[in-house]
């Protein structure tokens, strides 16, 4: 952006490095048009034009996008606005106002004073649900391409984060769907549930990145207001946030949103860390590349800035992944916590890093009630993020509060409804909570896009099959056979779903297969055991369990929980055991 001359002396605000522009253009987002005729260098003069206060002017371009643009200028920015602009959006302003008059016989929704009792009537309203659809690479360099979808994920959390008490954000899994689609705002908007649509794109030169947006109404498709941000890296993360705090302002006014204190977040100087975080973030899908590639960019992140504690919570994210996969559970439950603890010792109000400590608590140290804390203050600190809900879910059941674990569950949904790692999530829990057919419903929602469909075939298997609707169980059994390949925790699955399906000489087969593979590699004796139960081998299962033990495998927690175990609760072995991981009565 060019150097800008004025007559007088420009107002200055502190920016952290961001330049904003309040223009709404009809060349769309990425328009950077710049208007001409008299330039107004400061608040007072903006406010003399309009003949208005400057509490006024500020007000009209939070709430009403009056067109008031920003220079930077190291860690400060100069406003300024052109005159033939502000003479178009008061010419827009006056015909939109006549419209709806028009239209509704009554004062438009921006000129209404909320009415006595409104913040506690608006208070009492349910949460506003937003999602911000995949930022689009306007650079025309492919390489920036999980640059964009990086940053997406960032502000994602930032919004997320910045009203907890009345701002609901869909999970990014859930909105790269729409990467390429072409679906109108209307029908993305019914798909996913929400209220408001947050969309944009970003150009990258060097050091400089512009990014544009525009928050959109779902129900009608208007237009609420379109910005532009400019930074000079390295302040990279001070884009999404002050993008935040844009929605929430401009939602302010009849939403009464009011932004977290503890919202801003200490940010990496290291350009390189960055680049290796926002990277790290930007792959998505719960697949063994995808998580080797984060695991990747993180621990490279960490190498190039120590202090950055995201980049140590999303370690832990990644590694929590593997909870429900033929990984060592000691060693994953280890790196969890290690990462956890190191990220709240750099940033003490940090949701995801609340929740992984939370995560840490529940299937590693079986500490219920630290568990418990823990998992409540992530929510408090973002209720948007599905792990932190996942966790908290679980907590519920274990501790034998089933219907509160779903409850919980049905809010993950509400923010993470479209995505196969969540969905995952959600279909084991409840069906540990015993509501299958939700289970059911959410597998098949899986089985469209999970990149794993031997797990979902088996796990849809176990759910139907324990529900009584076995032939509906034995032909995702055949499915799921077909895939497999040498994966314990599925075959386990597969041979317990044929077993409860009353096939018990294709479960024997499977129950041999594991016994051999345990001779050959690492196994989850939690598997076996799970396997062996539905067969009525009581005495097999008892000692795998024992192993599980040693193993302090996270999913003996549920041992009360899942139905499979039924037959054995009232067996001496299976109640000392359940003593021993600590497990409610």
């Amino acid at each position: 952006m060019s150097t800008l001359k004025t007559n007088s002396c420009p107002d200055k605000e502190s920016g952290g490095g961001l330049a904003m522009s309040g223009e709404t253009t009809s060349t769309g987002p990425d328009s950077a048009a710049v208007g001409s005729g008299a330039v107004l260098g400061s608040w007072k003069e903006i406010a003399g034009y309009l003949k208005r206060s400057p509490r006024t002017i500020r007000r009209w371009e939070h709430q009403e996008g009056l067109p008031v643009r920003r220079h930077l200028h190291g860690k400060e920015a100069t406003v300024y606005a052109f005159g033939n602009e502000i003479d178009a959006w008061l010419k827009s302003r006056s015909a939109a106002e006549g419209q709806r008059q028009s239209a509704l016989g009554q004062v438009p929704e921006y000129l209404q004073q909320p009415a006595p009792g409104a913040d506690q009537k608006t208070a009492q309203a349910g949460p506003i649900l937003i999602a911000i659809l995949p930022l689009r690479n306007l650079s025309g360099d492919p390489a920036q391409e999980r640059f964009a979808d990086g940053l997406t994920e960032e502000m994602v959390l930032d919004v997320g984060s910045c009203c907890p008490g009345r701002l609901r954000v869909i999970a990014s899994t859930s909105v790269m769907q729409y990467k390429h689609s072409h679906k109108s705002v209307g029908e993305i908007g019914r798909e996913l549930g929400v209220g408001y649509i947050l969309e944009g794109g970003i150009r990258r030169y060097g050091r400089r990145i512009r990014l544009t947006a525009r928050l959109i109404s779902a129900r009608d498709q208007a237009n609420i207001w379109a910005d532009t941000y400019e930074i000079q890296l390295p302040p990279i993360f001070s884009l999404q946030q002050s993008l935040a705090q844009r929605v929430a302002e401009s939602l302010a006014a009849h939403l009464h949103l009011t932004p977290a204190s503890s919202w801003h977040r200490a940010i990496p100087d290291s350009v390189p860390a960055q680049d290796a975080y926002i990277e790290g973030r930007s792959f998505y899908l719960p697949t063994d590349e995808d998580i080797k590639k984060k695991l990747e960019y993180f621990y490279l992140a960490i190498d190039r800035e120590p202090k950055f504690a995201r980049s140590y919570a999303e370690l832990a994210l990644v590694y929590s992944g593997r909870l429900y996969r033929d990984y060592p559970p000691v060693i994953t439950l280890m790196r969890i916590e290690e990462h956890a603890t190191r990220a709240l010792k750099l940033d003490s109000k940090l949701a995801r890093a609340h929740t992984m400590m939370a995560a840490a608590h529940l299937f590693g140290a079986w500490n219920w009630a630290q568990a418990e804390t823990s998992s409540g203050r992530a929510i408090t600190l973002n209720p948007s993020d599905p792990p932190a809900r996942f966790v908290r879910a679980a907590y519920y059941i274990v501790v034998g509060e089933p219907e509160r674990g779903m409850e919980e569950l049905e809010q993950a949904r509400r923010t993470g409804p479209q995505s196969p790692d969540p969905l995952f999530w959600l279909a084991e829990l409840a069906f540990v909570a015993r509501h299958y057919d939700w289970a059911i419903a959410r597998g098949q929602e899986m089985l469209r896009m999970h990149p794993y469909p031997d797990m979902v075939h088996a796990a849809l298997g176990v759910f139907y099959a324990q529900k009584g609707a076995h032939q509906l169980a034995l032909s995702h059994c055949e499915k799921a056979r077909k895939l497999l390949g040498a994966s314990v925790v599925a075959t386990a699955e597969v041979c317990s779903a044929y077993a409860l399906a009353g096939e018990r000489v294709a479960a024997a087969r499977l129950l041999d297969k594991l016994v051999t593979l345990q001779k050959q590699k690492h196994v989850r004796y939690i598997a076996l055991a799970q396997a062996a139960v539905t067969l009525g081998n009581d005495e097999q299962t008892l000692d795998w369990l024992e192993k599980a033990y040693e193993q302090r495998d996270p999913i003996l927690v549920f041992l009360k929980a899942d139905p499979r175990f039924d037959t054995l609760s009232s067996h001496p072995r299976f109640r000392k055991l359940v003593r021993r991981i600590g497990l409610p009565k």
